[in-house]
This record gives structure tokens, C-alpha cells and sequence, in this order.
């Protein structure tokens, strides 16, 4: 829980003033005090018509009012006074002259401005004060005429008089002219506490903000928005000029300078203004007073009365309210106490993230500390009210206020599934050492009792990594112990070689179902993966050793269907490109043990090198590409038997390729807006002879998914147990349209089919059947695809493909996205999508593998900061949900809630077909669990419950984290 109170300002105050220049001031010394007063100009004044203003001084520092003889004005001519000289002055006496001032009527316009810079020794920071008309400052004069108050807030100001009931009206500023005002108000609502900032501290507030140089709060309900961009200008202080401004200005003794009425203090980010001033260069110590308004880079505060000591980096403040815009939060204290440039002490604390007018909640706390060697902050008797309702008291915490990490705990989460029960988890976080952490996760869950868990995090130079432990005693349902081990780790022990571990194990298939909550997964998986790896790359060559081995998570799949255990599996990659010619050479080679404890085991050997000559213009391409392909196979029946018809095998083919294209583009202008569009056509030749494979068994391979871009692959098959023989021409169309200006692409369309030369020999295990209606093998023509993605608007997409085939005479497979996209958090995505299966023969003609979905999601601003949010996928063949969450949320400035109910594929049914060997076809049913999450935050403070963003991210296309 990082928070910071930046109350700590005017590091660099320091305004020493020790030199006048007489010939632009009317300054004397006093022969008694030696004090110097200085009130306006002398020379100047008379040029102007400005009144002339002799000074004199008493021994006191006052000055005396006598009379001023009225003279006739000439006409006003103002001139722009030259820089004086930076000089010592003459410490001899001076002749005392007695003050006159001219009435305030008849000084109509006062003399121009003229800056006196001084510069001391050993400070080069510049000093510059501008003289002003000299009126009398009194108690009641406004510190800055852009502060806003009830009585100058632009617009018409009316009230009913009381006698005959008429309106009184006034005019501030600029007249609106029936445009309505926007008026920040506090939150209704019932509230058991007085509003802990009244009506004045919110004005208050508004002004500090308009004294930042942005609106802390204007992006914090847009998802994807941020802290918006500035240049700051804090390093600027030790190079930049301290300019003061005031009414009226005293120097008693070169030590004491008073400024008086509207002073006005700015250094490179740093702006103060007050009633008074004064700074007293023995001691380094400055008073501000009267209505003290500070601002820079990283703070806003006001306070009636500030007090710095700036050779010890001191300071105290009385009734200050404060805005700290990085997180941002603002509050009040009464008083604050800054001992060092490292501590500080506060006292009658409140603070809230809620932007001004809000005060949805507020932290209260008696004592507040802050240390920042330790890095830590702690309060006493802290309290959070929400809603005016009191809702957490603690008599002390402590907390961090930088980037250390602190021992401590976290905040819960609570939830709710159909097989746990309620769920409430408590974590405490463990700062063992600066690269060693832990986290400890207790939880319990209603149906099941407690589950003990936590993780364990260290870092090194060269390692980085996490265990993670989780175990149940005792499962109240199932009546006995559970358990789950993670163990990650990543290693960099050179520049060129890593290796990475993600072991992963659980007691059995059902854990996830019944332990876990799902919303961290958007699909159901079937398996636990655990893997290994060592890696050397560099420049050309790559070579990469590899373990693995598969869990089973669902009890649907027996032993003989877990995927084969690499044990282990090597690969060697080169590569290297002529400069002389174009000439690419690569080769991949790989060495692979599998190991199954039911199936036939094997280790396969595939080399396979390749010269490819890669020819290319600006409008045109062509890669010819020759490659040999060498697979050798050393089988073994794992249970010792003889069923094998032989031991060792090998094959060996040539492949040969060619791609070319074109790029042909023109400019075009529609609907007054320049675009560039493209024709891009592109052919690709595959030749690969027949070999019989049948003896091979299937380790790792499978059919590719047709699609467009598998058009251009040299194999057909995703493995090396396969390689299918081709003789074959895909020919394809691109065609883009690029908006010239932004250059974002705005169309884009591609068509595409592959001509067969002969029928396809090599096929895949279960595919040899010949029903009406299924030729896999022998068409002249592939499926025809077209794949179309276009952005209509700024805010409107569509993304669709389809697939016809030529030998069915129908569409085999389409699918359409139209996605609308608004900030903030509008979100609409209407999807469908359907795939007729072509590859499983279906005798029973139910359509178990046929595909037909439709897919709707959205976030939507619904009213006053609450949304719906939502996602449905349907099975239209079904006439069922495959799954839905459904939830809303209330999100502004200051604070999150979110509740969502989810119903989601918990565990599926699996049949074995039998027309596939070592394969398994998923049948459409599936267990289905629902479940409730929610989740509340107070920004800038501390959060409950599941983190929904992440799963909103997985679940919603185009939805993004709102960054804070």
C-alpha cells in the first residue's frame, strides 16, 4: 500500500535582497537604525506622470503619510526601463527625506515596473522585485485575482431581495449567455458523518488544482488513459531565477525583508502567493502568511500560515490542505511538522483520492509519521469512512510510502463457486531480503475446509524464479488430502545461453475444478504441462536442449491418450545469408526420445538442410528453394512385446519450392480523403515426391488447420512423421487500402486456392475412408478462402474469413466480427462463426462435429459511472450456452466496485474415435459451474477481492486496463 503525502515545498527559497540601485528607487537609511526603505521610483515617475513619491524612514521601519501637492497630468508616454547594474551599494548616510504619498484617486496609472536583479556570492540564483503602485494592504486583500471564490465565480449571481421580492442580480466576467454552469457538488446520499472537507475546503480545492498544470483527475475514468503528458520543470530550480512580487517591500538592517499585499513567489516550478512575507537571512528562516497558496511540479497546498527554516530544511504549516496529483489524493491537516528533509510528522490527517466535490471516502487518522530512510509511514487511531459511514478502525499501521517492500498483509479476496463454496483468502506478505520474498495464502472454502498455500520468490544476478506450495489436510467432500507444487525458474548464465523450468504437479485430476476459481482461464485445458530447457543462441546458429511431460487434468482421459514425454528432445539450428550473392543456406536438425508408457516408444532423428536464392526488387520477388529431408526411426514395444513389424525405419525426400509476387500500388482519392492502394498477387509452387510412411507411428503430428496463410507451408502436417507428398500451385490476391495520411490500413482483402496436379498419397491415420460427400485426398481444388479485415471508422471494425468448397458446392466454414470500440469503455463485439466438418465421417448424421456459435461481448456505460459487462457464447446447433458471465460495475475518480456471475465449462466428456489412431474427438457436452466474484477498491488506498481486469482483458476484445 504505497501512499505519499508530498507536503515538503520551498527547498529553495532563499531571497536575500542587499542592494538598491538609486537611480531607479527612492531608498534612504535611516543614520540611527541603518534601515532601508525603498517605495517607488524617483526619475521614472516623472516621466510618466506617475506621481512622485519621495520616501523616508523611521527608526521603527514605518513610513508616514504627509500631504501630496495636486499637479496636472501631461499625457502618459510608458517606457520600457533598461536593467540596472548589479551593484554594491554606498553603506555612508543618506539623507532623510520625509514620505509622501499621492491619494489613491489621482494615481490612475502607476509607473512601469522595473525589476532590480541582486546576486550574491555565493548564490548565483537571481533575485528580481517589481515594484507596484503602493496601496496599504489590509487584512482582507485577495491573494490572487484567479483564485475563485462564490463572490467572483464567472456568470450571473442572483438573490431574491426581501422587500419587494425582486431579483438582485450581478454580472462576474464575460456574460454566459444562457450557457449553464457546471457546479461541483458532493455525492448525495444518506451519511451518518459530517462532510469531512466543507464547502469552503472544496473551493479551496479547486483552486490548487488550477494552479497545477494539469487536471490530476481529467483521465481517471477512461480505461487506457494515464497520468496526462507535461514537461516538468524541477531540475530547472538551481539554474532558474527567484522572482518576487509584491505591493510593498522592507529591508531592516540587509538582514529582514518584509514583502507585503499579493506576494507572489516563483522559481522554475515553484509558485507561492500569501499576504505577507518575510525572510530573515541570519537564521534562513521564512514566514508566509495569509492565505498560502503553493504549487509545483509534484504539489498544490494552502495554508494560512507557513514557517520554513531553510538551513535546516524545517517547516511548519496550520490547517493546510494539500493535492498530491501522481496518484493523485488530496487532503487536509491540521498541522504538520517537517523535522529533517527525511521525517515528518502530521496532525488531524484526512485525506481521499476523489477528485474535488467527491467524498465517496476519506482516511481520518489522528498521528501521522513519515521516515523516508526506512521507507515506512505509520498512523495512529487511522480510520476509513465510506459513503459517511464509518466501515474500518485501526489504532496503528503502518505503511510503505516508496517502492520498498514491507512485511505485512494484503488485501483479501472473497468469492463464491458451486463446488467450493464461499471463499475468503487473507494473504500475508513476507519481506525476508531485498531479492528473497514470500507470500502466505491461507483460504477457506465453505464445502471444503481450509486449504494452507503460499509462494516463495527469489532473484539473483544470474536467476530468477518462484515455488509455489498449496495443500488441504482434509477435503470435507471427498475425505482426504490435496495438494498442488509449482516450482518456475529462469537462468541467464551467459549472454547467449538461458535456460527456463516450469514444473508443475497436483494430486489429482479434479483439483482445478474444485479448488480453483477459473477466471485466471479462458479455456478449458486438459493437461498440466511441465518443461525444461536449455538454450545457446547466437549469431547463425542456435542450439536448444528440451525436456517435457504431461499431466492429465481430466478424468475423461486415460493413460494410452497423454501426448508422448520428450526425454529429452535436442535442437541444432544454422543459418547463413552470402553478401557476395543471393544465397540463404539453413539447416534444422533434431534428435527426439519419446516415451509413453502404454503406446510404442521411439526416438526419431530429422535432418533436414536447405539452399534457398532470394531474388528481390521493389515491386517484385522470387524465392526458388531446394531442401532434403532425412527422418530415421529406432522403435520399442515399452511392454516388452513383439507387436512391432520392425525396429528401425528412415526416409528420406527432396522438396522443392518457389514463391514470387508482386507489389503494385497507385494513389486514389476517395470521398475527398488520399489513399494508397495495393495490388499484391502471389504464387507458390510445391513439389514433394511420394514416399510410403504407413509403418511410422504418429509422435507428434498432425494435420494443419487450412487457412490462408497454411497455403504457403512446405508440409501439410505440423510434425515430421508426416511429410506429404504435393505437386501443387497456390495462387493468391492481397489488395490493401492504406489511408495515406495516418498510414493505418483501412482494408484489407485476401483470396486464395490451391491447385492439385495429382492426388494426395501420404495421408493421416483415420483419414482412408471414402463416404459420399468427403473427398480428402483426391480434389483437383482446394476449399477457396477469403479473408477480409476492414476498419469502417475509427471506432468500427470488421474482421470475417470464409471457406467454399468447390467439389460440396457450399461454404464449409465462415466466420464474421464486427467490433465497436469508444472510450471510455464503450465495447460492443458481435460474433459468428460456423465450420462444417469435412475430415470425421459422421454416420449417424447428428452433426457432432459441426461448429455453429454465435460470440457476444461488451462493456457499456450504462448510467451515472455504472456499466454492464458481459460475455455469452451460444451453440445455435446446440441450443446451449456454452459460456456467460454477466456482471456490472460502478467506476469513478476515487473508488471501483464489480460483481460478476460466470458460468463456465468446468470439466468435458471425451470419446474415443475409433476411426483415429492415438486421438481423441471431443464430444460437444461438457460440465458446466457457475460462480459469483467481486471485487471492491478504493483507488489510491486498497482493494478487496478478485482482480477482474486481467479476465476482462482474456474474455473482451478491446478491452484494456485502466492505468491509475
Amino acid at each position: 500500500m504505497r501512499r505519499r503525502l508530498l507536503l515538503f515545498f520551498l527547498p529553495s527559497v532563499y531571497a536575500p535582497v542587499s542592494i538598491a540601485n538609486e537611480a531607479l528607487w527612492n531608498c534612504v537609511q535611516s543614520k540611527d537604525s541603518k534601515e532601508w526603505v525603498c517605495v517607488g521610483e524617483k526619475e521614472p515617475a516623472e516621466k510618466t506622470g506617475a506621481a512622485k513619491i519621495p520616501a523616508d524612514t523611521e527608526s521603527s521601519g514605518t513610513a508616514q503619510e504627509s500631504p501630496v501637492r495636486e499637479a496636472q497630468q501631461p499625457p502618459i508616454k510608458v517606457i520600457e526601463p533598461a536593467q540596472p547594474v548589479v551593484a554594491e551599494p554606498d553603506r555612508g548616510p543618506v539623507e532623510n527625506v520625509q514620505p509622501q504619498f499621492a491619494p489613491a484617486e489621482k494615481a490612475e496609472l502607476a509607473a512601469p515596473k522595473l525589476p532590480v536583479n541582486t546576486k550574491r556570492d555565493e548564490d548565483a540564483r537571481q533575485v528580481s522585485v517589481e515594484a507596484k503602485p503602493i496601496v496599504q494592504p489590509s487584512a482582507d486583500t485577495d491573494v490572487k485575482k484567479t483564485l475563485q471564490t462564490e463572490a467572483n465565480r464567472p456568470g450571473w449571481a442572483c438573490d431574491a431581495k426581501t422587500a419587494d421580492n425582486n431579483w438582485d442580480c450581478k454580472l462576474v466576467g464575460a456574460d454566459p449567455k444562457g450557457q449553464p454552469r457546471v457546479i461541483e457538488t458532493s455525492g448525495s446520499g444518506m451519511s451518518f458523518l459530517t462532510p469531512a472537507f466543507d464547502h469552503n475546503e472544496e473551493l479551496t480545492f479547486s483552486n490548487l488544482k488550477s494552479q497545477l498544470k494539469y487536471d490530476p483527475w481529467q483521465s481517471c475514468v477512461a480505461p487506457g488513459g494515464g497520468k496526462p503528458r507535461f514537461v516538468p520543470e524541477k531540475d530547472l530550480r538551481d539554474v532558474s531565477p527567484l522572482d518576487i512580487n509584491s505591493d510593498y517591500a522592507e529591508i531592516f538592517e540587509n538582514e529582514i525583508y518584509s514583502y507585503t499585499g499579493n506576494v507572489e513567489m516563483t522559481h522554475a516550478d515553484q509558485r507561492s502567493v500569501s499576504n505577507k512575507a518575510t525572510y530573515d537571512t541570519v537564521s534562513e528562516s521564512l514566514d508566509l502568511q495569509g492565505s498560502v497558496y503553493y504549487s509545483e511540479d509534484e504539489l498544490a497546498l494552502h495554508s494560512e500560515s507557513a514557517s520554513l527554516n531553510l538551513a535546516s530544511d524545517q517547516a511548519r504549516l496550520r490547517e493546510a490542505l494539500f493535492i498530491s496529483p501522481a496518484t493523485p489524493l488530496r487532503g487536509r491537516a491540521k498541522a504538520i511538522y517537517r523535522e529533517s528533509s527525511t521525517l515528518s510528522r502530521y496532525k488531524g490527517v484526512a485525506y481521499t483520492s476523489c477528485r474535488p466535490g467527491n467524498q465517496d471516502w476519506v482516511v481520518h487518522a489522528t498521528e501521522l509519521k513519515m521516515n523516508k530512510i526506512s521507507g515506512q509511514g505509520a498512523a495512529k487511531n487511522a480510520w476509513l469512512e465510506f459513503k459517511g459511514t464509518p466501515v474500518f478502525y485501526s489504532p496503528y499501521l503502518s505503511f510503505p510510502i516508496d517502492d520498498r517492500r514491507l512485511s505485512g498483509f494484503l488485501a483479501p479476496s472473497f468469492g463464491n463457486t458451486q463446488r467450493g463454496g464461499i471463499r475468503l483468502e487473507t494473504p500475508y506478505y513476507w519481506n525476508i531480503a531485498p531479492n528473497y520474498d514470500a507470500t502466505l495464502r491461507p483460504r477457506y472454502l465453505s464445502k471444503r475446509g481450509a486449504l494452507l498455500g503460499g509462494d516463495f520468490r527469489y532473484l539473483t544476478e544470474m536467476t530468477g524464479g518462484s515455488t509455489e506450495l498449496e495443500f488441504m489436510p482434509h477435503d470435507s467432500l471427498r475425505d482426504k488430502a490435496r495438494y498442488l507444487g509449482v516450482i518456475k525458474n529462469s537462468t541467464r548464465f551467459t549472454p547467449h545461453i538461458t535456460s527456463n523450468m516450469d514444473l508443475n504437479y497436483v494430486s489429482d485430476k479434479d483439483y482445478f475444478s474444485d479448488l480453483g476459481n477459473a477466471l485466471s482461464t479462458s479455456t478449458y485445458s486438459s493437461y498440466l504441462v511441465s518443461q525444461a530447457n536449455l538454450a545457446y543462441v547466437n549469431t547463425g546458429v542456435s542450439l536448444t536442449g528440451h525436456v517435457d511431460n504431461y499431466q492429465s487434468i481430466d478424468k475423461a482421459i486415460t493413460s494410452a491418450g497423454l501426448p508422448y514425454r520428450r526425454l529429452p528432445q535436442v535442437n541444432l539450428n544454422l543459418n547463413h545469408s552470402f553478401n557476395f550473392m543471393p544465397l540463404n543456406t539453413l539447416m534444422d536438425a533434431e534428435y527426439v526420445y519419446f516415451q509413453h508408457d502404454t503406446v510404442v516408444n521411439g526416438q526419431r532423428t530429422n535432418v533436414r538442410p536447405s539452399v534457398s536464392f532470394p531474388m528481390q526488387t521493389a515491386s517484385a520477388f522470387i524465392t526458388p528453394k531446394i531442401s532434403l529431408q532425412h527422418t530415421q526411426y529406432l522403435l520399442n514395444d515399452p511392454k516388452g512385446g513383439t507387436g512391432l513389424a520392425v525396429d528401425s525405419t528412415s526416409r528420406t525426400l527432396p522438396i522443392f519450392s518457389t514463391d514470387t509476387g508482386l507489389y503494385l500500388e497507385k494513389d486514389m482519392n476517395i470521398f475527398n480523403k488520399s489513399y494508397l492502394h495495393t495490388l499484391e498477387p502471389r504464387l507458390f509452387y510445391l513439389y514433394v515426391p511420394n514416399a510410403a510412411q504407413d509403418n511410422i507411428p504418429i509422435f507428434d503430428t498432425a494435420p494443419n488447420d487450412f487457412s490462408f496463410n497454411t497455403m504457403f507451408l512446405e508440409n501439410r502436417f505440423s510434425g515430421p512423421d508426416r511429410v506429404g507428398d504435393a505437386n501443387q500451385l497456390t495462387a493468391a490476391l492481397t489488395t490493401r487500402l492504406v489511408d495515406a495520411k495516418s498510414g493505418r490500413e483501412r482494408l484489407k482483402l485476401s483470396v486464395g486456392q490451391i491447385s492439385y496436379f495429382q492426388d494426395r498419397q501420404v495421408i493421416y491415420p483415420g483419414y482412408k475412408e471414402t463416404l459420399p460427400g468427403y473427398f480428402p485426398d483426391t480434389d483437383k481444388f482446394s476449399n477457396l478462402v477469403a479473408e477480409l479485415n476492414a476498419g469502417l471508422t475509427d471506432h468500427v471494425s470488421v474482421s470475417s474469413g470464409t471457406q467454399w468448397n468447390p467439389h460440396l458446392n457450399e461454404f464449409v466454414r465462415h466466420n464474421a466480427t464486427l467490433h465497436y470500440i469508444n472510450e471510455p469503455g464503450e465495447i460492443v463485439n458481435l460474433g459468428y462463426r460456423y465450420r462444417k466438418n469435412t475430415i470425421y465421417p459422421d454416420l449417424s448424421r447428428v452433426r457432432t462435429y459441426d461448429i455453429i456459435q454465435s460470440d457476444v461481448s461488451f462493456h457499456w456505460p450504462v448510467y451515472n459511472d455504472w456499466s454492464a459487462v458481459g460475455r455469452w457464447t451460444y451453440s445455435l446447433l446446440n441450443n446451449s450456452t456454452q459460456e456467460s458471465f454477466f456482471g456490472v460495475e460502478k467506476e469513478n475518480c476515487c473508488w471501483r466496485f464489480r460483481v460478476i456471475g460466470r458460468r463456465w465449462i468446468n470439466s468435458i466428456n471425451l470419446n474415443t474415435n475409433p476411426n483415429i489412431q492415438n486421438s481423441l474427438a471431443i464430444d460437444a457436452t461438457g460440465i458446466s459451474q457457475t460462480g459469483v466474484f467481486f471485487q471492491v477498491e478504493l483507488k489510491g488506498l486498497t482493494g478487496i477481492g478478485e482482480k477482474l481486469d486481467k479476465f476482462f482483458e482474456q474474455q473482451i476484445y478491446g478491452y484494456r486496463k485502466p492505468q491509475e
